[in-house]
């Protein structure tokens, strides 16, 4: 195989646009020409050299776009209504694009003169697609690295069926954030193995980093694309992602196919509404259970913001469906300034009013849980709250200081649905705390513990 190094200066491109404001002369057919050498097979190596107004771009396998600078790159003319860059055999089936690279520089997709989805003039959940930044739907060894995506419409990437993909020193720009936008940052659906996200900064208007292996299927299909796809995703490593009071940090979404292997580890920064959602839904009408596998969840230091939607109490950890093992660890949680949940195991409320699936955990455990509230904010809720069915729940090396009295209750379980096996409890300091257990509705059967000081 040839691989073709072309810098666009050298082709019939202009480059006279501004990766931040746009304008100049639409270079798409330009650049295209170039892409399409590696159609017959062949490598093609292109150097952005400069800023290009574009209509959209599609890449095949053996591809390399690479910009030299950060005020190199793209800007997506108005109403072009598509991705920045998207692969050229889109699959669901069968994974046909191989080997695509894109390196450094800057995607504005120019949110404020995109349609939301299309065609524009049907209901979202009816829409062909959601018009999002960067897309591929069945793609083999992907790596961007050093990419700046700026203003995306709605997701900033969205990949669907897809193996070995790398995303590292991956920044999210939102100046023009539009509320209820569905501006969200990296959307990883299914079927997928082996993806390792490092280093990813910035800040979105939805969920910074969404993990679905189901996602919404609309009349047999999935209403983000035609091409999108679900399916099982496992081998994941998700180290050092830094939120800029980002609306939702990451979810994960099973409903019937596994998440498995899952590392999510260096989270910081400031977020709005919720930190991880381990999500399955639409329990009540189609009786979906989630499945998933083993999960954990370490060196987390968020501190939230004002909550910013309304269609669940905000939270730190969120968990409902079925689980094998899930492990939290090292997990700080610093001066609130609302009352919400650092781990709330959902139960029969979560199904009544938003149809999610009770949580069914095998094992929970929280190793190294550090709670300092001084804050003046009223604390109401408990820490920890079960509503659902956790096998063996085990807290430890965790430590409550709080210096206010706010006596708020450490672990609480209600409900219909709320069950505690075997609860243990190994080597916890606290301070105001009344009760460190709440179990009036008598949910948990036996309760273990060593080294606990209350004071």
């Amino acid at each position: 195989m040839i691989t073709k190094v072309i810098y666009a200066s050298q082709t019939e491109a202009l480059l006279d646009s501004d990766v931040k404001k746009g304008g100049g002369t639409d270079d798409t057919a330009a650049l295209q020409k170039v892409l399409n050498l590696a159609a017959s097979g062949d490598g093609v190596r292109l150097i952005m050299d400069g800023a290009a107004l574009i209509t959209g771009l599609t890449v095949y396998s053996n591809t390399t776009i690479e910009c030299l600078n950060r005020e190199c790159g793209f800007f997506l003319a108005d109403h072009s209504n598509c991705s920045l860059i998207t692969n050229a055999d889109h699959s669901v089936n069968d994974i046909i694009d191989h080997n695509i690279t894109l390196l450094g520089g800057t995607y504005n997709h120019n949110c404020l003169h995109q349609a939301h989805h299309i065609p524009e003039n049907i209901s979202y959940n009816e829409a062909d697609y959601l018009v999002v930044g960067i897309s591929f739907f069945g793609v083999e060894n992907l790596l961007i690295r050093d990419v700046t995506v700026r203003n995306q419409r709605t997701f900033a990437f969205l990949i669907t069926n897809w193996c070995k993909v790398t995303m590292e020193n991956i920044h999210l720009e939102l100046p023009d954030f539009i509320h209820g936008g569905n501006q969200d940052g990296i959307h990883i659906q299914g079927p997928g193995q082996f993806l390792v996200l490092r280093n990813i900064q910035g800040s979105t208007g939805d969920d910074f980093i969404a993990i679905n292996a189901d996602e919404e299927i609309n009349g047999g299909r999935n209403f983000f694309h035609p091409f999108a796809t679900i399916g099982p995703v496992t081998d994941v490593m998700v180290d050092t992602v830094m939120v800029d009071d980002a609306a939702q940090i990451l979810r994960i979404l099973s409903r019937e196919n596994i998440v498995d292997r899952i590392t999510i580890k260096n989270i910081t920064g400031n977020y709005r509404s919720f930190g991880f959602y381990l999500s399955a839904w639409d329990y009540l009408s189609r009786g979906y259970q989630g499945n998933f596998g083993a999960i954990l969840f370490e060196n987390i230091d968020i501190r939230q913001t004002k909550a910013d939607y309304t269609y669940t109490e905000p939270f730190m950890f969120r968990i409902s469906g079925k689980h094998k093992s899930l492990m939290l660890k090292n997990i700080n949680y610093f001066n609130p300034s609302d009352d919400r949940y650092i781990v709330y195991i959902e139960g029969e409320s979560d199904i009544k009013n938003i149809g999610t699936t009770p949580a069914s955990v095998e094992s929970l455990i929280i190793d190294g849980l550090h709670i300092q509230d001084d804050s003046d904010q009223a604390q109401t809720r408990p820490y920890i709250m079960v509503r659902g069915h956790v096998s063996h729940l085990i807290i430890r090396n965790s430590e409550l200081f709080n210096t206010t009295k706010k006596k708020t209750v450490f672990i609480t379980a209600e409900g219909e649905y709320a069950k505690v096996d075997q609860l243990h409890l190994y080597d916890i300091t606290t301070c105001n705390i009344a009760p460190l257990i709440n179990d009036k509705e008598e949910k948990i059967s036996d309760c273990h513990s060593s080294n606990v000081y209350i004071k």
